[in-house]
Order: C-alpha cells, then structure tokens, then sequence
C-alpha cells in the first residue's frame, strides 16, 4: 500500500521555489554590499592621493628646505585629514550609540563659522538598526549635508529621519543657488554616490534642485534590506 507523502508536492515545490528566491536577493544584496564597498575603496583612494598625501610631499619639500615651522603645520593638517578620513569611513560613535547619535555628532562637527545652521529631526521606533542600515543611511546624510555646505551657499540645511512601516526615509534640503539635476558638476560627485548607495540597497533616491530654487534630496530604504551585515 502506498503512503501518502507528509504534504502535498505542490507545497513542497512552493516552498523550494520561495527558499531559492530568498537565497538569490541575500546573493545579490551580498553582491550589491561588496560593490558599494569597493565604491567606497576607489573614493578613500582619491581622497587619500588628492588630500593627505599632497599634504605629506609639501610638508616634506618644507622640512628639506630647512622651513621647520612650516613643514610641522603642514604635518599637523596630515594628521587632521588622517583622522577625518577614519572617523568618515565609520565613525567608532556609530557603533557606539547607533545612527541618530552619529548623525548629531556629525551635525555638531559640521555647524561652525562660516557654515549654513543645520536641523535634524528624526522620529525612530527602534533604538538601534541593522548595522549595514545605519552605516548606509550615515553616508547618505553624510554625502548630503557635505554638498550643501560645500556649494549651496544656503544659510540653512534641513535633516530629517524617519522610520516608517516598512523603510526608513531621509530627506536633506537647503535653500541655497541649487542647480540643473541633469548637469551635475563634477564637484557633485557626493549626489551620485547617494543615488548609487539607495539602488544598491534596494531603495530609491530622488534629487530636486533648480537654480536659484535650492536642493532637496529624498531616499527611500526598506528596513528588510539592512537584516544582512555589511561585509568586511
């Protein structure tokens, strides 16, 4: 006499079905992660080439050229550009104490003389999110709130973090000269950055800006995405 199997095959073939597809989005958002993070590579490369090693061959050129003083100001800045680009790449705060108290801190660094008055808001449910989510969503506030303080020339920039049902929304706006979204200068790199970071994590990043009308910038991220850590 033949047994019936413990479940019909069409269940069994079903739930194969949504086993394999769960394991092809944690592939490919492992692949996307990866990705993201040689981005991240090729932008620290720069950085270091353009910034602290340019700074490092002058204070050189000082210290042979017997202009002692000089070369250790120029040192002191290599050592200040050092501990920017660390505390950049993932900030010990943001591990520490979670994605709202990283952007605070880095909202207090930025506001000084001769920068527009930042305001953040955020209403959060959870204390603490994936950590791949608050590293993303901390680089895309970051990348934001450094372009409008390097060219909107805007007295104020707005922040503002919220969670909702299934995602997290972030939106940076200023009022400063804005610009045409479909001219980016090069110097607006950082914009591109975030549009590649929202895609890469399954979300959505919108750019508005005018001349003359100021910049608002709006990311979308879903919360299931961030349940994956970020690779080493």
């Amino acid at each position: 006499m033949t047994q019936s199997p413990p479940y019909p095959i069409n269940d069994a073939i079903e739930e194969r079905k949504q086993t394999e597809e769960t394991l092809r989005q944690e592939n490919q958002h492992l692949k996307n992660l990866l990705a993201l993070q040689d981005r991240d590579r090729q932008l620290i490369c720069c950085e270091l080439h353009d910034g602290l090693v340019q700074q490092l061959v002058g204070a050189i050129m000082q210290l042979e050229a017997g202009q002692l003083d000089a070369g250790l100001h120029l040192l002191r800045k290599c050592m200040k550009e050092a501990r920017w680009l660390i505390e950049g790449l993932r900030p010990p705060i943001l591990d520490k104490g979670g994605v709202v108290v990283a952007i605070e801190n880095l909202v207090s660094h930025e506001d000084g003389n001769g920068t527009p008055t930042v305001e953040f808001s955020h209403k959060i449910a959870s204390d603490r999110l994936p950590p791949s989510l608050e590293y993303t969503i901390f680089r895309i506030v970051q990348e934001g709130l450094t372009n409008a303080r390097r060219h909107s020339q805007s007295m104020k920039v707005r922040i503002q973090l919220v969670q909702q049902e299934a995602g997290i929304r972030i939106e940076v706006e200023d009022w400063g000269v804005g610009f045409d979204p479909d001219k980016i200068a090069d110097g607006h790199f950082g914009l591109e950055g975030i549009k590649e970071r929202a895609r890469l994590f399954g979300g959505a990043a919108n750019i508005r800006s005018s001349p003359g009308e100021g910049t608002r910038i709006v990311v979308e991220l879903p919360l299931a995405a961030g349940l994956l850590t970020l690779p080493d």
